[in-house]
């Protein structure tokens, strides 16, 4: 238990430290923007009043890396690490979670394979370092289904208490957890412990009422967050790509690595596994279906229930090695995550964007770059502690730049643009590609991935830049 612990959590500092790339638009421009680098970030503008999401997110990460900023980490880059390095360290609590559950129920066999899923997965490692909301509330999640499996065993009103203010903290990082809250009513009318019902609500109730008014010490609005990103989604959600119905069942699929889990199970108990754990199957169950309902669906929105799903799958894997140890799905399961462990740190995400900023941080006589549309749609300045150059998007160069070409200037293209322009006069200075993971993404779905494609840095001819 403990090598394989240490082992998760070597492996989610690892790709902290080098994987300083961030997932999605939406982790850089709602949490890394709004915390790095931290000694030029006014607390006040991260409590901004126009948005949909909750400022808590942003002021816990501020804080987390105003810490790291007093012990010395004054580089931006080193301040995302810092940051990432604490969240995959929270949710080593997902980790230890799922084994403490299943020790507690008389299953240690199945509690080992829990911190094999949970900890060592590659996708579990990678989402456990990323600054998304939807990261952030995934222990919390965990902690939900484990205590309200505890309570629908022993039928200790704690444990339910403890299920609810779990999902009340999970449900600040990310409002859509909240749905799963029926769950947590069911069961106490299941047992029919209307006492326990009763303090069951009385807990979501103060959570509620206590979440909305920080909300309004915040934002001057009680849950005016909330009311905003509803107002948001229900008309707006449709407008970002509608998905069909089956697409969370199909990526599910995906992640438990078929056909590593595949097999007719002969002699595997069901009847017990769905006993003990039929609370948090329901949990899952609930927040997969109420996310498919909707018409906009990105795969990061599965988060937040990827431990629990881990820790579903932990029983079944356990069966098959009672059978054969050593066998090939063993040999898969490592295979497949040592490859994609090793391919997530060759690389950081995004540096394909994030490498000029870098750059230019390094060459300060760069004061203004033009980007053929759309090469950057990220400019993530966020990682250079000082001042970038400017950016200019444009259709097309202005002639007088092609004419009298400026060592204070440079020119950024994509891949994809650069049969777009004619730059006599300039010579390239470095290129800025994807790793190969993200490059096997461009390979699959070409079309949608554009944006991760190489972008290439241009300066005048005879003006400083070395090739990268």
């Amino acid at each position: 238990m403990w090598t394989l612990l240490a082992l998760s959590l070597v492996l989610r500092l690892a790709v902290a430290w080098w994987n300083y790339g961030f997932l999605a638009l939406d982790d850089y421009t709602d949490i890394i923007v709004s915390a790095v680098p931290s000694q030029q970030v006014d607390a006040h503008t991260v409590i901004e009043t126009s948005g949909i999401r909750s400022p808590i997110p942003r002021l816990a990460m501020l804080g987390l890396v105003r810490v790291g900023l007093t012990l010395g980490i004054d580089d931006s880059l080193n301040q995302v690490r810092w940051m990432y390095a604490w969240l995959g360290l929270l949710s080593m609590l997902a980790v230890a979670g799922g084994w403490w559950l299943f020790h507690h129920l008389g299953r240690p066999h199945w509690g080992l394979h829990a911190i094999v899923w949970g900890g060592l997965h590659f996708l579990a490692i990678y989402l456990s370092t990323r600054a998304l909301i939807e990261t952030m509330a995934a222990p919390l999640l965990l902690v939900t289904a484990v205590a309200s499996v505890c309570y629908a065993q022993s039928g200790r009103r704690g444990w339910l208490a403890g299920a609810m203010a779990a999902l009340v903290l999970a449900s600040v990082f990310r409002f859509q957890a909240g749905a799963i809250v029926v769950v947590l009513l069911v069961l106490p009318v299941i047992r029919r412990q209307w006492g326990d019902l009763i303090v069951v609500l009385a807990v979501g109730l103060a959570g509620f009422l206590l979440t909305g008014w920080v909300d309004w010490l915040l934002r001057g609005g009680f849950h005016i967050s909330l009311r905003r990103y509803l107002d948001f989604n229900i008309g707006q959600s449709s407008s970002f790509g509608v998905s069909p119905w089956y697409n969370y069942t199909l990526l599910l699929l995906a992640v438990s690595l078929p056909p590593v889990l595949v097999s007719r199970y002969r002699g595997f108990d069901w009847r017990s596994y769905l006993r003990l754990l039929w609370p948090a199957i329901a949990l899952f169950g609930v927040f997969v279906i109420v996310h498919s309902m909707t018409p906009h669906k990105e795969d990061r929105f599965m988060a937040p229930i990827m431990p629990v799903f881990f820790m579903l799958l932990a029983p079944l894997s356990a069966h098959l090695w009672r059978a054969r140890p050593r066998g090939w799905r063993t040999l898969a399961f490592v295979a497949i995550n040592a490859t994609m462990i090793v391919l997530l740190v060759a690389v950081p995400a995004q540096y394909n964007v994030i490498g000029p900023v870098r750059y230019f941080r390094t060459h300060p006589t760069i004061t203004r770059v033009w980007a053929i549309q759309p090469s950057m749609e990220a400019w993530p300045v966020a990682y250079s502690e000082r001042p970038s150059p400017v950016l200019e998007r444009v259709d097309t160069l202005p002639q007088w730049l092609l004419e009298r070409p400026s060592c204070n200037e440079g020119i950024v293209v994509r891949s994809d643009a650069l049969d777009r322009v004619q730059l006599d006069g300039y010579r390239e200075a470095a290129v800025f590609g994807p790793g190969i993971p993200e490059r096997l993404v461009i390979m699959i779905n070409p079309k949608h991935n554009t944006r991760r494609n190489p972008i290439h840095l241009f300066v005048p001819v005879g003006c400083g830049g070395g090739s990268q």
